[in-house]
């Protein structure tokens, strides 16, 4: 419960948005919850603009209901739409507003920090690790167990979540003439940008000879393995479980699906939807969707 709130309040919210009230202008919300478990004290929202989203809303027993632009509307009297492009969206920057977690920028005792490291107002939990020449900027979360190796810089607003490992030595090794497999030193680092997101159980190699690169805004999932070389362009989503292999360029504004593989030495273009389990062999253009196994071109991405 988060008290009564008015419609008011959300407009002020929403100030930023294109957004149309339909339907009764009077209603108030104190909580929020999916539009199949409402009740006449909450606030929703409804993602669909075919009949299902109709039928939907004949249902419903909320409030207010965010919903997207040319949605076909039931006649109801009790009920508050909000007509928005992202409905979705528009939810959370409502309860984001109300759900703010105060996170306090300390050290914790536990935390081993190595040589030479410069690190701003972080928050750093419980049994971190942290190598020596690393950088880490101001209003940054580490989450407990992580462990963070040599010349590994991290920008600001950075999440990163428990038992993740960032900058340790990636796979990589040449056969001799008794084909005695040789390690290859891996002398590079990793540079993470602004406002990254690093899921739990994540492992993000250093560069061999140059540095892994997670741009800003990108966000990684849980259990995402990156491998040396790696670049990753700016907005670019990693969905769980998904393996993308050394000297790989990503483009900004991807979005790699759950469990996918991306071969190593290829280029995925900007604005690419790699499909769930694909297996991306070929280099990819722009704005494309593609799946499969191994990974064909669908149609374009929208």
């Amino acid at each position: 419960m988060v008290g009564k709130n008015s419609l008011d309040s959300i407009k002020e919210l929403l100030a930023d948005e294109k957004i149309k009230i339909k339907g009764k202008t009077k209603n108030f919300f104190s909580k929020f919850s999916p539009i199949n478990k409402t009740d006449k004290d909450s606030i929703c929202f409804c993602k669909y603009q075919d009949e299902r989203a109709r039928q939907i809303l004949k249902e419903t027993k909320a409030s207010i209901v965010l919903c997207p632009f040319g949605v076909n509307l039931p006649k109801r009297d009790d009920i508050t739409y909000i007509l928005v492009d992202n409905p979705r969206l528009c939810f959370a920057k409502i309860l984001a507003k109300y759900y703010q977690q105060e996170v306090k920028l300390k050290i914790h005792p536990t935390v081993i920090i190595g040589k030479n490291c410069q690190i701003g107002k972080a928050s750093i939990g419980p049994y971190v690790v942290i190598g020596d020449n690393v950088k880490i900027g101001d209003h940054s979360i580490i989450f407990p167990k992580v462990v963070i190796a040599d010349n590994v810089e991290i920008g600001e607003n950075v999440i990163i979540k428990s038992n993740t490992t960032i900058g340790q030595k990636g796979f990589g090794f040449e056969f001799d003439k008794k084909h005695i497999p040789i390690p290859i030193p891996h002398i590079g680092g990793v540079l993470i940008g602004d406002n990254v997101e690093i899921g739990a159980n994540s492992t993000i190699c250093r560069g061999t000879l140059s540095n892994t690169v997670i741009s800003d805004f990108v966000k990684i999932d849980d259990h995402v393995f990156i491998a040396h070389n790696v670049y990753i362009g700016p907005r670019t989503l990693v969905i769980a479980c998904a393996e993308i292999s050394g000297s790989t360029k990503i483009g900004s504004d991807c979005w790699l699906g759950p469990n996918c593989s991306i071969m190593n030495d290829i280029s995925i273009g900007d604005g690419v939807l790699v499909g769930l389990g694909a297996v991306v062999i070929k280099s990819v253009l722009d704005k494309v969707v593609v799946a499969g196994n191994p990974a064909r071109i669908l149609r374009k991405n929208k």
